[in-house]
């Protein structure tokens, strides 16, 4: 079991790779003002495969390379890249913050996917707070004709994508290095980039485009390292509580870089969703003490 130290550790990392995946997106949405969005992704995901091929032989994985190109890690790096680009679809046109709101309600979905995939029992308390998660996306989507966000439709879809790419990471070897799986992932980013790329007039990128697409891609790959660091050193309920810092850092990085300020719905919204996923941990909690439990009664 990891120790006292380990779990500060772990959730020091959460918190700072929560900053760094949110200031990438920052960063992303900042390009997309002198780029097409299939550009700006294309351009971040190559950034991203360069940052993960020096990390792999900086590791000395790159023997597990070829492992990392199985079915699974393929359908992962699939549901990985459509959660990517409804991602930043949607965050061209709302607020960091907002978007950030309605992507956190993959917890919940990913509760939900689990029962409907693998026939996982799911409490009604449980399924209570995933109804209260999803009504919080409501406040945010405001589904009114007057105040309608159609584009926040998108970031529930890269929330839909991203429960449904996590689901699928738990069905990969452990024998292939996270390092190779996530270098698969950003290939398949950039493959779908250039899919989309017919609907686009890709244009000749500024210095400033470059860099700011490719700091974005190297944060985003310092907040993964982060996210497998942190779960991977400390003890799981210790740490998945803090991965709702990302709330904290993409208001802060949205008021600096753009002066966005969420709406007192959004606020409400986020409340909710925040709240019906730490209860939904909390429950699990209890669920996997009572298995154990049940395990040393047994014996």
């Amino acid at each position: 079991m990891p120790i006292p130290n380990d779990n500060g550790r772990g959730i020091a990392a959460i918190v700072l790779g929560m900053g760094s995946f949110s200031f990438s997106d920052a960063l992303t949405k900042w390009a997309a003002d002198f780029l097409p969005v299939g550009e700006v992704i294309f351009t971040r995901a190559l950034a991203g495969i360069a940052f993960f091929a020096i990390a792999i032989v900086l590791a000395g994985q790159v023997r597990s390379v070829p492992r990392a190109f199985s079915p699974m890690s393929l359908l992962r790096g699939a549901f990985d890249a459509i959660a990517v680009v409804l991602f930043i679809a949607a965050l061209v046109h709302m607020n960091l913050a907002d978007l950030s709101s309605v992507v956190l309600v993959q917890p919940l979905l990913i509760t939900a996917l689990a029962v409907i995939l693998f026939g996982e029992q799911v409490g009604w308390r449980r399924w209570l707070a995933i109804a209260v998660g999803l009504v919080g996306t409501l406040f945010i989507v405001k589904p009114t004709p007057a105040a309608f966000d159609a584009w926040a439709l998108l970031g529930l879809g890269a929330a839909l994508g991203g429960a449904a790419r996590d689901l699928v990471t738990r069905r990969i070897s452990s024998a292939v290095p996270s390092l190779c799986v996530c270098l698969v992932s950003s290939i398949a980013v950039a493959v779908a980039s250039l899919l989309i790329a017919y609907g686009e007039s890709w244009v000749v990128p500024s210095r400033l485009a470059l860099i700011l697409c490719a700091a974005a891609g190297l944060f985003f790959g310092i907040g993964t390292f982060l996210i497998v660091l942190a779960f991977r050193s400390a003890d799981l309920g210790a740490v998945v509580p803090f991965r709702y810092a990302l709330l904290v850092w993409a208001g802060l990085w949205g008021y600096l870089f753009f002066g966005e300020l969420p709406d007192r719905w959004t606020l409400v919204g986020a409340a909710l969703i925040v709240a019906s996923g730490l209860y939904t941990l909390h429950r699990e909690a209890m669920r996997r003490r009572y298995i154990s439990a049940q395990a040393q009664t047994a014996l």
